[in-house]
C-alpha cells in the first residue's frame, strides 16, 4: 500500500500563476496528477496553501482516500510541504509528486518501489541531475526531514536527502517505462507551458 503526496502549495513565481490549476487537454495539472496517483495509491494527500475546496473539487470520481493539508509554513519550499503531511500518512511507502509534472507516467511507481529495498528513498538521476520529487520515500525518511527542518533549520531537499539512506537509480531504469522521461519534465515557465500545450493537444 502506498500513500501519494501531491505538492501543490508553491508560489509559482516563474510561471506567474498557480501551476496546479493550469489546464492541459481540458484538465488541470492537479487533476492529471491525481488521476495517475489514483491508479497506484490507496491514499492521496494534497499539500496546498489555498482554500481546501479548490483542491478537493479536483478529486471527483476517484477511488483513493483523499486528505488536504495546509503547509505548516506557507510558501516555505517543498520540504515544508512534505513534513506538513506526516501526521496524516497511513502507509510506510510514500510517492512524493509535484503538481507541475502533468506528463507523469504512473507505471514508474511500482518500478521505484521495487528498487527501494532497505533504503529510505530512491533518487532518480536524470541527465546527471538528482530528481528528489516524483519518487518513493519511507515514513522514516519524512520523520528525519521533519526533525532536520525544525532542529537544524534545513530547507533544502538535497540536504535532507543527504541525511537519509538513499539509493540512486539512473535514467536507463526510467526509460524502460517512460521513453521520453516526461515524468520529470517540470512545466514551470510560460514558454514551456505553451510548448507542452502545442505538443499535447490531445492526452
Amino acid at each position: 500500500m502506498i500513500t501519494g503526496i501531491v505538492l501543490a502549495g508553491g508560489e509559482s513565481k516563474r510561471m506567474g500563476r498557480d501551476k496546479a490549476f493550469l489546464e492541459l487537454c481540458g484538465k488541470t495539472f492537479l487533476r492529471h496528477i491525481l488521476e495517475k496517483l489514483d491508479t497506484q495509491c490507496s491514499q492521496i494527500i494534497i499539500s496546498g496553501n489555498k482554500e481546501e475546496s479548490l483542491y478537493i473539487r479536483e478529486t471527483f470520481n476517484l477511488k483513493s482516500e483523499f486528505v488536504f493539508v495546509k503547509d505548516i509554513d506557507p510558501y516555505s519550499g517543498p520540504l515544508n510541504g512534505i513534513i506538513s503531511c506526516i501526521d496524516h500518512i497511513k502507509h510506510n511507502y510514500i510517492f512524493i509528486s509535484t503538481c507541475d509534472t502533468p506528463l507523469l507516467k504512473p507505471e514508474i511507481i511500482p518500478i521505484l518501489l521495487k528498487e527501494i529495498e532497505d533504503f529510505e528513498a530512491v533518487i532518480p538521476v536524470i541527465k546527471d541531475k538528482f530528481q528528489p520529487l516524483n519518487t518513493i520515500y519511507t515514513r522514516s525518511a519524512i520523520l528525519k526531514g521533519k526533525k532536520a527542518y525544525h532542529e537544524k533549520k534545513i530547507r533544502s531537499l538535497h540536504k535532507w536527502i543527504n541525511l537519509i539512506r538513499h539509493k540512486k537509480i539512473f535514467e536507463d531504469k526510467i526509460l524502460e517505462i517512460d521513453k521520453d522521461l516526461s515524468s520529470y519534465l517540470s512545466v514551470n515557465t510560460p514558454q514551456l507551458y505553451e510548448a507542452v500545450k502545442r505538443k499535447f493537444k490531445e492526452c
